[in-house]
């Protein structure tokens, strides 16, 4: 009896019943929104997105129970998607975290759409970078390569291969290279990334007359290098690439959108670093 007395000045304390109410309105909005997260939706939009992407895909309309197929595709994966949020397994998972951001960003060059530049920004745009779009130089070589590893004087040798060097012999005269004999229209990056700076210069300021010469030193060893041909750099105009720089134009248009949709996003936050 006096349990029941204790029950009832308890439920005539105003704080009490203020928290009995509020518990129980938790409650039944927490029931009320599941059952909103358990109503899916089919629009007609929707649908109509599902057939345009069967008609691209193969070319003709679906029919009633490929339209139906789509459907029940789509409804699976809504299920499937729901119940994961419902058990947080978005949550610390770094391919999601990824993928969301990447959404953002190509989100964020969909609104960022700017205007189309008229011609005197896209001249201006190539005059200050016409280097981007001149013919670079290109070289073709052919060498014979000795080994400091297999010789005691790789470069003695070298001079006196060549001194000795018959035009069919090349092929057999020296040691083996890994990355070949002969290089075609090679422009000098390459020739620099695969022998250094010193043999790409070395090689670059020899006359094409097909003479062999050396010994040339390179980070492999010594060679020696007959230069077949060369091909000087050159200019380009902008009517010959004016396409090219309409596309650079409006690519780095919109990096520099995103830049600054970014920045304006981040300063509406706080990072704090430990």
């Amino acid at each position: 009896m006096k349990r029941g007395r204790r029950k009832l000045r308890w439920l005539r304390d105003p704080l009490g019943l203020f928290l009995l109410i509020g518990a129980g309105v938790f409650v039944l909005h927490g029931l009320a929104r599941d059952d909103e997260t358990r109503v899916i939706t089919v629009t007609a939009a929707q649908v109509e997105r599902f057939a345009a992407l069967w008609r691209t895909q193969t070319g003709r309309a679906p029919s009633d129970a490929e339209m139906r197929a789509l459907i029940d595709d789509h409804v699976r994966e809504e299920i499937l998607v729901r119940e994961a949020r419902r058990l947080r397994l978005d949550e610390g998972d770094v391919i999601v975290r990824r993928r969301l951001a990447q959404k953002l960003s190509l989100l964020s060059d969909d609104v960022s759409h700017l205007a189309a530049p008229d011609e005197a920004a896209l001249t201006a745009y190539f005059e200050n970078n016409r280097q981007r779009y001149a013919t670079p130089a290109v070289i073709t070589f052919s060498h014979i390569y000795f080994s400091p590893d297999r010789r005691e004087d790789a470069a003695a040798d070298a001079t006196r291969a060549l001194a000795r060097l018959a035009p069919d012999a090349w092929r057999t005269t020296g040691d083996p290279f890994m990355l070949g004999r002969t290089y075609a229209y090679a422009n000098p990056l390459r020739v620099q990334k695969d022998f250094g700076a010193d043999f790409a210069a070395a090689v670059m300021a020899m006359p094409a007359d097909g003479t062999w010469r050396g010994p040339v030193e390179s980070g492999y060893g010594v060679h020696l290098v007959r230069v077949d041909a060369h091909a000087r750099a050159q200019g380009a105009d902008y009517a010959s690439v004016a396409s090219r720089v309409a596309a650079d134009f409006d690519e780095e248009r919109r990096q520099e959108a995103a830049r600054a949709y970014f920045e304006n996003l981040k300063a509406s936050y706080t990072v704090v670093l430990p």
